[in-house]
């Protein structure tokens, strides 16, 4: 056969596959809207709220809305997550006539299908015009790729499995030829990758990177890995306009370690395909097929195509909970979710089995039947259980039935693809009545209809983004404090409290900060709470001690109430106030304690300090150590108790240790548990340190005036508690403060309230005030008739008023009369320099670069 009829032959390929592409992505439309589950997935419902704010906003004539009020009091929605795919959800739920779950069927089947076509056109680049068009048929249906759309919802990472095929053939293509017409590809690519997950956009520049390192052990050109790399880092500059208010404050200011842990499993778990069936698709599932392929790739293959498969295995080798502790030591390690690599490992091997065209084909037809057969138990994923349940079979039979008529006369027929393309994906009636169904059993829509200013839903998550979704945006939607994307709300830290006295029973301190967000109403989910004897009393006792009052439950779900009209905010007196890290663990066993915003005791006057009964410092710190020690003893003779842990106690910086007011902590370290306690209210037993913090290590005290607490160690009397200067200054050692934190060690907790005189059902008081809220456009006008009132919305700083505003933790206060608050674009001019910079930039680079590399060599016409 010439390579005319070859030609001829792939232009028709190319004709004819996105027509079936078009048919089975209606297909996998069909199978989703009726597998009796859909929207399924953690975060779906997160990427459908965005999405229809964007929408409705682009309606009302605001086409990059940066504030909604519906979440987690007040959240900037489209700055601290990418938005690209809010802007795509919004065009789905376009098309879809407004409808947010057609929208959604919608969006899976425009992935499925563009995830076809580009590999597809890749097949065509690479002369394997079938085998490309192979992969594109079978790219939407890789296993990890279903578990990321179905399963984590992370509707913005499937949709950077369209650009991440071109994105790392264009990087593989340009190494091997050098031909700058890749460069523009690899910028435009990897800047609308990061516009849809700037975090994904990072691992996929990271896994390029290791291929890069690969290469040049293999090839030796460095110039060319570095001129990849720079076209990345170009393709970050041109996101300047966004990239830069994102990366200041938010989610890049936490501390992601914790989950981290969480993306690495056993290499059994990793490629075991049976695992699915046990686990219900629930585990990341790499491969066994492609890691087969990635193998003989490694030793059968040559060297064009050996590099993918080498980084492919590298990446599955990093998975491996082995490789934790190794990773976790390396600088920004807490971002390294390897667990999440898979699909790019995954996009490497397809792309080198492409590049493998030394392959005799019937090996290549085995691979590709491996591939097929390791799919297949992943489709559940879809169907939502069987492939051949009945009503799928009814349903199917019914579509395709008239097909099969041997009638002469088919006049009236329209064809197969004209049938489906006519599917009717507007009709979600029965998605809308389960999830009705949901909001009615968890008491939200009873909950909504008695909603005056916000909703707090006290589930711990347990419903994903889909509980915030039916509480802000479905039916008759509310504000509400949580939300989804918690990394991107200023008020982070508040609901994490939440979250933790719910976990831990701190029912005062829960219903209390709920009134201080600006809760009128409470839903708690039972499953989520303790079970122990009294539990619901302790609740209702709780809520009522507040002013929140039952008003509907059922065995899953109650549902409180503050009777409180409109908008309303709260003026609160405090008896004490906690200072440093630790102060947020403190107020949680002590709701009366106040958190504070700063840790630095120079930031606070007497004046401030002097009005509260009892200061806690933890984690504190200072700039002048003798104007702090003043301070202290200052406040003490006025009468105000300063309960120092002495474990957090700042270190001189010209000797190196540990002293304040004349005491010095001495290191000290004990093993699986505390020694006995000598206290002044008797001898203390504690629990048994944590799990993970078997060495505790820790300090005791030399200078104290009086001793209240010691402890026996190897036949010494260590003293950890006691008082300095007068009785009103008291330091405690040994990690108390962090041990009770972590553990709630009834015994600890009964020194701690001693110490303080402070208890577990001690409340601030709080006195509410009417407030009237109007949004306007990217206007806020709030007007109070009292000075210095906790407003309840989060504090932001895209906030610009003429009028005074004050932040305390997290939320903002006004004085009394108008304030005015208008909504601006963060850092819109710096983003805006560094955007046009790295256009410029790109612009320059593609020029200079010329066309440097070798011409591209004829390849085998191979399947």
């Amino acid at each position: 056969m010439n390579r005319n009829d070859v030609n001829r032959k792939t232009w028709y390929l190319l004709i004819l596959m996105p027509i079936i592409y078009l048919a089975v992505s209606v297909l996998v439309v069909f199978l989703v809207k009726n597998n009796g589950a859909y929207p399924t997935g953690s975060d779906t419902m997160y990427h459908i709220f965005r999405g229809d704010y964007v929408y409705n906003s682009i309606k009302e004539g605001s086409w990059y809305p940066i504030y909604n009020s519906m979440w987690y009091n007040g959240v900037e929605i489209m700055r601290y997550w990418a938005p690209l795919t809010a802007y795509y959800m919004a065009l789905c739920q376009m098309i879809a006539g407004g409808g947010q779950l057609a929208g959604y069927l919608i969006f899976v089947g425009s992935v499925c299908f563009f995830n076809s076509i580009l590999w597809l056109i890749i097949g065509r680049k690479m002369n394997r015009p079938y085998l490309g068009a192979f992969v594109g048929l079978i790219w939407f249906f890789m296993p990890n790729n279903l578990l990321a759309l179905f399963v984590e919802g992370n509707l913005a990472r499937s949709l950077c499995m369209i650009f991440l095929p071109v994105f790392i053939y264009a990087v593989c293509e340009y190494l091997s030829e050098r031909k700058r017409i890749y460069i523009p590809i690899i910028i435009v690519t990897f800047a609308l990758m990061a516009m849809c997950h700037l975090g994904y956009a990072g691992m996929i520049a990271l896994a390029v990177l290791i291929y890069c390192i690969v290469y040049m052990f293999q090839q030796g050109n460095k110039r060319a890995v570095l001129e990849v790399i720079v076209s990345i880092l170009l393709g970050f500059m041109v996101l300047g306009i966004w990239l830069v208010a994102s990366l200041n404050g938010g989610i890049t200011s936490l501390d992601n370690s914790e989950n981290m842990a969480n993306f690495f499993q056993k290499l059994v778990v990793t490629l075991n395909p049976l695992d699915r069936i046990k686990s219900n698709n629930s585990h990341f599932y790499y491969g066994l097929a492609a890691c087969i392929i990635a193998v003989c790739g490694i030793f059968l293959g040559y060297k064009k195509s050996r590099a993918g498969f080498v980084t492919a295995v590298v990446i599955l080798v990093c998975t491996t909970t082995a490789m934790y502790p190794v990773l976790s030591l390396l600088p920004g390690s807490q971002y390294l979710w390897m667990l999440r690599f898979i699909s790019i490992a995954l996009c490497f091997i397809l792309y080198s089995f492409l590049k493998w065209d030394t392959l005799k084909k019937p090996l290549v037809l085995l691979m590709c039947v491996l591939l097929i057969a390791d799919i297949v138990p992943s489709l559940t994923l879809i169907t939502g259980g069987s492939l051949f349940t009945e009503d799928n079979k009814i349903s199917l039979s019914g579509m395709f039935s008239r097909y099969n008529s041997t009638s002469e006369d088919n006049s009236s027929d329209t064809s197969l693809i004209d049938d489906i393309l006519s599917l009717n994906m507007t009709d979600t009636s029965e998605a809308e009545d389960r999830i009705n169904h949901t909001q009615n059993y968890t008491l939200i829509s009873k909950a909504q209809s008695i909603t005056g200013q916000r909703l707090a839903l006290m589930d711990a998550s347990s419903l994903g983004a889909m509980g915030a979704w039916l509480t802000a945006d479905w039916n008759n939607g509310v504000p509400a404090a949580f939300g989804a994307g918690w990394e991107a709300a200023n008020t982070s830290t508040n609901i994490a409290n939440l979250n933790k006295a719910m976990a831990e029973s701190r029912f005062y301190y829960m219903f209390d900060r709920c009134e201080e967000l600006g809760n009128d109403t409470v839903v708690v989910r039972l499953s989520q709470l303790n079970k122990y004897t009294g539990t619901l009393d302790k609740l209702d006792e709780a809520a009522n001690a507040v002013g929140y009052k039952l008003v509907d439950y059922n065995g899953d779900y109650r549902l409180y109430h503050l009777d409180v009209n409109g908008n309303w905010g709260t003026i609160s007196t405090y008896e004490a106030i906690g200072i440093g890290s630790g102060a947020s663990g403190i107020s949680l066993r002590f709701p009366a304690v106040e958190e504070t915003d700063s840790y630095n005791l120079d930031d606070y006057t007497f004046e401030q300090l002097s009005q509260y009964k009892e200061i806690f410092l933890d984690g504190f710190t200072y700039n002048d150590k003798e104007a702090a020690e003043e301070l202290i003893i200052r406040l003490s003779e006025a009468g105000v108790k300063i309960i120092i842990s002495a474990d957090s106690i700042p270190q001189d910086k010209r000797t190196h240790t540990q002293t304040f007011l004349g005491v010095t902590c001495n290191a000290v370290k004990f093993e699986n548990g505390y020694p006995e306690m000598n206290t002044r209210i008797g001898r203390v037993y504690t629990d048994m340190f944590p799990q993970g913090h078997t060495e505790w290590n820790t300090v005791y005290l030399d200078g104290l005036d009086t001793s209240y607490g010691s402890v026996d160690d190897n036949g010494l009397s260590l003293d950890f508690y006691g008082t300095v200067k007068n009785d009103n200054i008291i330091m405690c050692g040994l990690g108390i403060m962090n041990f009770y934190s972590m553990t709630g060690d009834k015994t600890v907790g009964r020194l701690l309230e001693n110490m303080s005189g402070l208890t577990q059902e001690t409340l601030p008081q709080r006195k509410i005030f009417p407030l009237t809220i109007d949004y306007t456009g990217s206007t806020i006008t709030i007007t109070s008739n009292e000075d210095n009132v906790n407003t309840a919305l989060a504090y932001h700083d895209i906030f610009s008023t003429a009028q005074n505003i004050e932040k305390k933790n997290n939320l903002m206060y006004i004085q009394k009369g108008t304030t005015v608050i208008n909504i601006k674009v963060p850092y819109v001019w710096q983003g805006a320099i560094v955007s046009i910079a790295g256009i410029i930039l790109s612009v320059v680079w593609v020029i200079a670069l010329g066309k440097t590399g070798k011409s591209g060599k004829n390849k085998n016409e191979n399947i």
